[in-house]
């Protein structure tokens, strides 16, 4: 089997943006995305749980509700593929991109990216209201009330910020984004930690290789396409992690850096560093992972990556 050809990736994916006005002066959290996500939680089983917010596990309506396909992904036990993975990833990406203050007032604007995978883009209306109900249920330590003001689409996940969109609308469909000849060369910008994983140890900047994030984010797309996508990833695995140990790295300014998120199902304060930074990246004898690459920059990568953490973006870098 030959590996993955560029623009073959069988993945649909939406993104759009939310800009919010805060009703009152607030703080915001310094880790947004945490606080975001378990809003969203919130208020989306609310909106579409018909049983009386009985826990999803067990429910007869399991397998058709939007709550529990889209926030609490539980692995298919009659699958045959991915039984060995404990935990479906949520076909969601959720992140403030503005303001990086944490003090904000009714003159400020809050925006939000919300990205959607495959069958989840159809749910869009139901996520935007979701964040609607969140947003005025309070978010951060203040519970401050936030008014939602404007969603549009966005093509790319570097699209230039706008805080009164022209446009204001929804799109209820995804699309494969397209990816440009290989960059043998490609800077990489950690914007958000990124929390990896290797041999169960968090990989700090002296245990980091190219070869973690990039079979990472295989793992990623392979196990979004086969839970909420329409069709599998088929693909050469094997000679993918052996392109991924030729990916060298040509530069590396990377450092860990720490935060904090409060966790409301925990009742616990719990820490979410990861990797920031830059590293540049010799691509040229790796050609079949630079879709992988490319797709991470809606994806995200690591954990954590539905509440924002992850987040890169490539640079084309001179040969």
């Amino acid at each position: 089997m030959d590996c993955v050809a560029p623009n073959a990736l069988p993945i649909t994916l939406s993104r759009h943006r939310l800009v919010f006005a805060p009703e009152a002066p607030m703080r915001l959290p310094a880790f947004a995305g945490s606080a975001w996500r378990g809003g969203l939680g919130w208020a989306l089983k609310r909106l579409v749980c018909v049983m009386r917010l009985r826990p999803c596990e067990g429910c007869p309506l399991e397998l058709s509700c939007i709550y529990p396909t889209i926030f609490a992904a539980r692995p298919d036990e009659e699958a045959q593929k991915m039984r060995r993975y404990e935990r479906v990833p949520n076909p969601f990406v959720l992140r403030q991109i503005h303001p990086s203050r944490t003090t904000v007032g009714p003159e400020d604007r809050v925006v939000v990216e919300l990205g959607l995978v495959g069958r989840a883009c159809r749910q869009i209306a139901y996520l935007v209201r979701a964040l609607d109900q969140a947003g005025e249920g309070g978010i951060g330590p203040d519970r401050g009330r936030l008014r939602l003001l404007a969603v549009s689409p966005v093509e790319s996940p570097w699209a230039p910020l706008e805080l009164e969109p022209a446009s204001q609308a929804i799109r209820a469909e995804g699309a494969t984004p397209p990816v440009p000849e290989l960059w043998p060369r490609v800077e990489l910008r950690l914007e958000t930690p990124l929390r990896l994983q290797h041999e169960g140890r968090l990989v700090g900047p002296q245990l980091f290789r190219p070869a973690c994030l990039a079979m990472a984010l295989v793992r990623r797309v392979s196990m979004l396409c086969h839970h909420h996508g329409e069709t599998d990833l088929e693909a050469d695995f094997p000679a993918l992690k052996a392109q991924a140990e030729a990916i060298r790295v040509l530069d590396s300014q990377i450092e860990w850096v720490e935060q904090l998120r409060r966790s409301a199902r925990q009742k616990a304060v719990l820490p979410m560093g990861g990797l920031v930074g830059r590293l540049v990246l010799d691509l040229s004898d790796a050609a079949p992972l630079w879709p992988f690459f490319w797709l991470g920059q809606w994806l995200h990568a690591g954990k954590g990556a539905t509440m924002g953490m992850g987040a890169y973006r490539l640079v084309r870098a001179p040969a």
